[in-house]
């Protein structure tokens, strides 16, 4: 079996700052090393830092997995090393459609490596919203690698969904994003803040965003354009305190949840909800104290993690599906199992006839959640690929 994404790390075991970037993006793209069973995207993460009996890391084979994405945490102690651009040089060289490689520049002069990678977009590490970053400081750490994992999450999803064939690298227009944002808010007391946000993305970054006010067009059924926006998009929800009141901002979530789009809610409540919605459960969540960049990242960084979670999770458990030649007998779905599952559930049963699996990913969740979805329908097993 092959996964569908590897990701190898490339630094200088002689730089402190190149190797807490690392860990931090281990942290993020597979899971916390210091909780193994917390929850995370799970995607196997390679370091190549240390150097062989050739002077060199060890290679890199590009057909253990589906798709490779490689990041380079280019400083100078990586800059000035033979044995890192020749390694370097190597791996660019077999670059394709399914195997890409991705540049970080932690000092000024690194877009002038060479090694092949000087017609590649860097993101520039040092920079974060027009402001010079200094890595020795903490605090500028941190906006960095906020930087670097908002980026290449973005960059996973464009890999993990051919978004664009490297064929297609050298065209002048505008490289579309595989990514829209659809901003889910209640006028009365989050358009506001929906309406920064919207600027933020606008200016900073290159995602697209779906927005009612400028983006349904005049004579066309709202209700429907909706429907096809939410079916490409990930939903972020602002969550504000006149939010489950509003009849549409309540469709939008079901929408969502019937087309297993990636869902995101940022928590703005002031006073309080006289009835919480209750579908707003089983999504991850921020809260949203300022409405800031950095506050404004934050949202962005944790709705690419759930795009790429989607798409990854989607296919990696399709894999063990078909490991288990389980056929129609057994579902998958990219998210830990909830009542609303059932929709689906009692359409799948209707189909085959009989007892089902559903497939969902690591870790399982607790055993008071899954008794509750037992009483349900005891002939509805729900697993993780660990109970596999």
């Amino acid at each position: 079996m092959k996964y569908p994404l590897n990701i190898y790390i490339v630094w200088h075991a002689d730089s402190q700052i190149s190797g807490n970037i690392a860990k931090e993006l281990y942290n993020s793209f597979c899971r916390d090393y210091e909780k193994p069973l917390s929850r995370g995207l799970g995607i196997p993460v390679y370091f190549r830092f240390k150097k062989l009996e050739n002077e060199k890391p060890i290679g890199i084979d590009f057909n253990n997995a589906e798709k490779n994405a490689v990041i380079l945490l280019i400083d100078e102690e990586y800059f000035l090393d033979d044995s890192f651009t020749e390694y370097t040089t190597e791996i660019t060289s077999k670059m394709d459609n399914n195997n890409r490689v991705y540049p970080i520049s932690l000092f000024e002069k690194a877009h002038t490596i060479g090694c092949g990678l000087s017609n590649i977009q860097f993101t520039i590490g040092t920079i974060f919203l027009e402001k010079v970053l200094n890595l020795q400081i903490k605090e500028d750490l941190d906006k960095c690698i906020k930087k670097i994992k908002s980026e290449v999450l973005h960059d996973f999803a464009r890999l993990l969904l051919d978004f664009h064939p490297i064929y297609k690298d050298k065209e002048k227009d505008r490289i579309g994003s595989p990514v829209k944002l659809f901003l889910c808010h209640a006028k009365h007391d989050g358009e506001i803040t929906t309406i920064k946000f919207k600027k933020f993305i606008e200016q900073n970054l290159k995602l697209d965003v779906f927005f009612d006010t400028v983006d349904i067009a005049n004579g066309y059924d709202f209700a429907k354009q909706f429907e096809e926006a939410i079916l490409n998009s990930a939903l972020v929800v602002f969550h504000t305190d006149e939010y489950s009141n509003r009849e549409w901002c309540r469709r939008e979530v079901l929408i969502a949840k019937r087309y297993k789009s990636p869902i995101v809610v940022a928590h703005k409540i002031k006073e309080g909800e006289n009835r919480a919605f209750p579908y707003l459960g089983n999504m991850p969540t921020t809260v949203l104290n300022d409405e800031d960049e950095i506050e404004f990242y934050k949202i962005v960084y944790l709705t690419l993690y759930q795009v790429v979670n989607n798409l990854y999770q989607h296919r990696l458990l399709l894999q063990f599906k078909n490991l288990k030649n389980a056929g129609n007998t057994m579902e998958v779905i990219t998210s830990p199992p909830e009542l609303f599952n059932f929709i689906d559930i009692k359409r799948y049963q209707k189909e085959i006839g009989g007892k089902l699996t559903i497939l969902y990913p690591d870790p399982p969740i607790g055993i008071e959640e899954l008794s509750i979805l037992n009483e349900v329908d005891p002939d509805v097993f729900f697993v993780t690929p660990i109970n596999l």
